[in-house]
């Protein structure tokens, strides 16, 4: 009778020991999923403001009164902002700096940092006087460039460019310009 007991006792154990590594097989971890918010801020523009207006200051001019033939033109370079003066052949058609030429200067902010910006320069434009529309006027092609030939903004997204060009007489059948501030709208595309 003891040996039954014995037995019985044993037996039992090993179930007991069955049912807790049974138990312990369907016991589920806990789990919990929690949500969180991504985002990201899209700024395909940034400031760019002309700080100083581009001049080709103060002249005496003359134009060529035969369609086709030399007209005179200042190059106003950018960076340095010297100018070159040719006259037209013969001196047919003149053009006299009286006031200095200045060059125009474009800043550029709240672009993406350390990047290379293309400058592309826009179309030859006409500068004519509003107080004459009779007027012919004159061309100008613009030649904007970075800051020390660097189009690449700063490490805060900053960049400098200086804006020269060519400024040409027109042919125009008398010769002669009236006195009057001539202006016209050029531009410049800047991408990255």
């Amino acid at each position: 009778m003891k040996l039954f007991k014995l037995h019985h006792v044993a037996f039992a154990a090993v179930a007991a020991l069955a049912v807790v590594a049974f138990g312990a097989q369907d016991a589920k971890a806990q789990s919990q999923t929690v949500n969180y918010t991504a985002s990201v801020t899209v700024q395909n523009t940034f400031t760019v403001a002309n700080t100083t207006p581009l001049s080709f200051g103060t002249v005496a001019a003359v134009s060529d009164t035969t369609l086709g033939t030399s007209q005179a033109q200042i190059v106003l370079q950018a960076n340095s902002g010297t100018a070159a003066v040719t006259q037209g052949v013969g001196n047919t058609s003149r053009l006299l700096s009286i006031v200095a030429p200045t060059p125009g200067v474009i800043s550029i902010s709240a672009a993406p940092p350390s990047t290379a910006l293309t400058i592309t320069n826009g179309a030859q434009i006409s500068l004519t006087n509003p107080a004459d529309g009779t007027a012919p006027g004159f061309f100008f092609t613009p030649s904007a460039v970075g800051a020390g030939f660097s189009s690449t903004t700063s490490a805060t997204g900053t960049l400098t460019v200086n804006v020269g060009g060519t400024l040409t007489t027109k042919q125009q059948v008398s010769g002669a310009y009236s006195d009057g501030t001539y202006t016209g709208t050029y531009a410049v595309t800047f991408a990255f």
